[in-house]
């Protein structure tokens, strides 16, 4: 919440910095109007003087007017009319009549009036006349005779700073006014250091990229700036209109702060409740944790509850001791029924077996009897199955190691009595769980291939069958079946013993892999999880 807190105070400060940005390019360009303004009034005062000169191309009657115009006008300096050679008619600065100086830093602002045949207004000059920064406005005129004139009002800077201080800006804030080569013409701070000399480059370099914009930069004071500018239409002087940027960030930086500071308070005081409330919990939250270790174990009883005068915890208690009481019993009768049916369906495959027997024994077919003896076998794989899931502590779980074991030997045993000499059985097995369908495929796998070895494998007398169990701690477990006899001849492989190995191992997601060296091997890798651990 601190977070989304100071996120929202930023994002209000920046979309509050964007509105006034925008406010701020709404100012200038006020401004630039009101500027254009002051410019039209000087241009339609020096045309009301050409009409005079028009009217009478007497150039001291028209010298007396001007004089009378400049003083409704007391920023303009004064007023010079010259001809099209650029000729000094008379200038108000000197009595009329008087010798007229020869300099003429007018000249540009005379070509483009005559050439433009309108109203100009000039960069920021230097009058040799009063030796000041000045800018000129210049209007064409045509005396009675046909001849062109330019009447020309020098304006003094003064009335630029003037106008800009009157738009009551904030004393943070400074606004100027730069010509068209980026020279200063009037600025509200610091004029007398600053007009005349060229703006900061970033600052040229925006106001020559667009007529209207922001940019932002150094000061010429120092410090950063936020500039809004825009261009005059009349003169093409642009009003530049600026902030330093701590005005912007100030505030936010501020706001930021004071979130945090709140922030970090209200995490303190929360601190403070929580401690003091994990106290109360505590002796109950430890109570549950010692119900909860318990109840991992299946069939455990519940250690009491602490007293805790926390309600909320003491129905959570309720509600598992209740819980775990119905758990035990359902898992209880659950168990005892599965035992029950394992013990009935072990004595049911013993009831087989015994049928098996007394048939094997009544027949005098050696082909039914070898038929008889082999589901015998099989049948007794599924018995130790049963057995074992009766047996075991876990519910629908046999230990492989010994079922397999068990298994082997009891087939060995079975099967030896029809050979010349003695079978023996070589056992190295580890112990590892999975659950009944793997202990059947693997457990009849072993049938198989024990009940294929003492038929084929020993035609000359004893020997021995290996089985091997590894179980490391990690990766597959591996199964071997060996015998050292003459090895399984190759038109064998397409046998039912050996198609069903095959059939019973992919049950079990493993591929058997024999090998015929002195015997013949089995070999089967298959992992815990797809051979169906239990524990």
């Amino acid at each position: 919440m601190a977070l989304i807190a100071m996120g929202l105070v930023a994002w209000n400060m920046a979309s509050q910095r964007r509105f006034a940005e925008t406010e701020m390019v709404r100012t200038v360009r006020a401004i630039a109007v009101a500027l254009d303004q002051q410019l039209l009034v000087t241009t339609t005062a020096l045309e009301s003087l050409g009409m005079a000169l028009a009217e009478d191309d007497d150039p001291a009657r028209l010298y007396r007017i001007a004089q009378g115009v400049m003083t409704k006008h007391p920023y303009w300096s004064h007023v010079t009319l010259r001809d099209a050679a650029g000729t000094m008619v008379f200038t108000t600065a000197m009595p009329y009549g008087a010798p007229m100086p020869t300099t003429n830093s007018l000249a540009p602002l005379l070509d483009e009036v005559l050439a433009a045949d309108r109203p100009q207004v000039s960069n920021l000059l230097r009058s040799s006349l009063i030796d000041s920064p000045v800018a000129a406005v210049g209007v064409p005129v045509q005396a009675k005779d046909g001849k062109r004139f330019v009447l020309i009002a020098v304006v003094t800077v003064s009335k630029w700073e003037k106008f800009l201080q009157n738009q009551e800006l904030a004393s943070s804030w400074v606004a100027g006014i730069i010509d068209r080569t980026g020279i200063v013409i009037a600025r509200t701070r610091a004029a007398e250091q600053f007009v005349g000399k060229p703006a900061p480059g970033w600052v040229r370099e925006a106001i020559q990229t667009a007529p209207e914009g922001r940019a932002e930069g150094p000061a010429l004071e120092g410090g950063a700036l936020t500039l809004a500018f825009s261009r005059s239409a009349v003169s093409g002087w642009t009003v530049a209109f600026a902030a330093p940027s701590s005005v912007f960030e100030t505030p936010l930086r501020r706001s930021l702060w004071l979130a945090a500071a709140v922030s970090l308070g209200a995490l303190g005081v929360a601190a403070l409740l929580v401690r003091r409330y994990a106290r109360r919990l505590s002796r109950s939250v430890a109570g549950l944790a010692r119900i909860v270790e318990a109840i991992q174990e299946p069939g455990a009883v519940l250690p009491p509850l602490p007293h805790t005068d926390v309600a909320e915890v003491a129905s959570v208690y309720d509600s598992v001791r209740c819980a775990n009481v119905h758990l035990r019993e359902a898992e209880e009768r659950r168990t005892t029924a599965m035992r029950e049916l394992q013990h009935r369906v072990k004595n049911d495959l013993q009831a087989i077996l015994s049928l098996i027997a007394l048939e094997s024994g009544q027949t005098s077919s050696t082909e039914t009897r070898r038929i008889l003896e082999e589901l015998q076998g099989r049948v007794e794989a599924l018995r130790l199955v049963h057995s074992r899931l009766y047996e075991a502590s876990q519910v629908g779980t046999v230990e492989l190691g010994s079922y397999l074991r068990e298994l082997c030997g009891n087939s060995v045993a079975l099967y030896g009595r029809s050979l010349a000499g003695e079978l023996a059985l070589k056992v190295s097995v580890g112990a590892v769980y999975v659950d009944h369908n793997a202990a059947v495929s693997l457990g009849l796998i072993a049938n198989e291939f024990v009940t294929n070895s003492a038929k084929h494998a020993f035609p000359h007398g004893a020997g021995t069958i290996t089985l091997e169990l590894d179980v490391p701690a990690a990766g597959p477990v591996r199964l071997r079946l060996a015998d050292n006899g003459i090895g399984m001849p190759a038109n064998r492989t397409r046998s039912s013993g050996l198609q069903l190995i095959a059939m019973l191992a992919e049950q079990i997601g493993a591929a058997p892999e024999w090998e015929v060296n002195a015997g013949t091997s089995l070999r089967l890798s298959f992992s815990v999880q797809g051979a169906g651990l239990a524990g």
